[in-house]
């Protein structure tokens, strides 16, 4: 029953200051519809990705590990959705975009000290990024003219593998850097170790554990023969070896170390040369977008509509208000 009383208060106030309603809806009519069409056109055009899988180059492509490489042709799942999302809602790319397209002076930004403030503004009204049902990300782009508008989703795809490159490579230089001082050290240590050898070759050690078991032998027999010369001499090469022998044996440790060690960082360089200088795509373009001459807002009629029904309750709360406070006025 209150209810009713209500809707009955609510329609005697409408048909008490129906005149003024008329007035009033019929001003609020004409200026919505000039506002309305006042309001540029907007052209959207859409782009549709799917996230590719994650990996390093050198670990898909390079790295000997047959039957156990993961497969880079294959679809990513919604963690890489998701990181492909951040990328592409990034400061950096926004920035990219903004100076290869020339968006400050095509959207009508200022250069001031709030002009970043406002271009994100901007982007968010004429941006959307968002993901599907189906796993894949939507590009949304509005622009002032159909062809602006696909050249601004376009873009916007492109520069994403460049963020991610560029965000990956930073990680990538450093692994590098560690990888070539440790392969440049090994490489020295080697033509170092090399020259050592050969220095102490030249002492007379040319393989420290055949020439100890060969004159060992010789001396037995020079003995046995009684050959003093022969004796002599073997005395002389087993006290060089004796002398040398040492160091010998030390470097020739150090170098198979190195030796053995060299292929493995060898791999390494090349695997983080790879990743450093190639760039796998950071998703697969299902739709580019194309110039739409359909225009997709404003939607005018909507916006005239939201207007008298906002500006008729607005008006009934109004009076509402007017005869329940002041009766009396007119």
């Amino acid at each position: 029953m209150t209810e009713i009383t209500n809707y009955q208060n609510i329609v005697s106030k409408i048909i008490k200051y129906k005149k003024q309603f008329i007035i009033i809806l019929a001003v609020a009519f004409v200026v919505s519809c000039v506002i309305a069409l006042l309001l540029p056109k907007q052209y959207k055009s859409t782009v549709i990705v799917f996230p590719a899988r994650h990996f390093s180059v050198s670990k898909l492509i390079i790295e000997q590990n047959f039957g156990n490489q993961e497969d880079y042709m294959q679809l990513g799942d919604e963690d890489d959705a998701e990181k492909l999302i951040q990328v592409l809602n990034s400061d950096a790319l926004k920035l990219a975009v903004a100076k290869q397209l020339n968006l400050y002076e095509k959207w009508k930004i200022k250069d001031t000290l709030f002009s970043y403030h406002y271009l994100k503004l901007k982007w968010d009204e004429m941006v959307t990024i968002k993901r599907t049902e189906f796993n894949s990300v939507k590009i949304e782009a509005y622009d002032y003219t159909a062809n602006d508008a696909a050249h601004l989703a376009n873009t916007i795809n492109d520069y994403c593998d460049t963020i991610k490159f560029r965000m990956t490579r930073e990680v990538a230089g450093e692994a590098l850097k560690i990888v070539k001082a440790e392969f440049d050290h090994t490489i020295k240590m080697l033509d170092e170790l090399e020259d050592s050898l050969q220095a102490v070759r030249n002492l007379g050690v040319l393989d420290y554990k055949k020439e100890v078991e060969a004159y060992s032998k010789n001396l037995g027999k020079a003995l046995i023969a009684n050959n003093k010369t022969a004796i002599a001499e073997c005395e002389k090469k087993l006290e060089a070896l004796r002398n040398y022998g040492g160091r010998y044996l030390e470097l020739e440790e150090n170098i198979k170390k190195y030796r053995f060690k060299f292929p493995v960082l060898k791999a390494h360089y090349d695997e983080a040369l790879v990743n450093y200088n190639q760039n796998l795509p950071f998703k697969f373009t299902v739709e580019k977008a194309k110039p739409n001459e359909y225009k997709a807002r404003p939607k005018r009629m909507l916006i005239v509509g939201f207007s008298l029904i906002a500006t008729f309750i607005l008006t009934l709360l109004l009076y509402i208000i007017k005869d329940r406070f002041f009766p009396n006025s007119k």
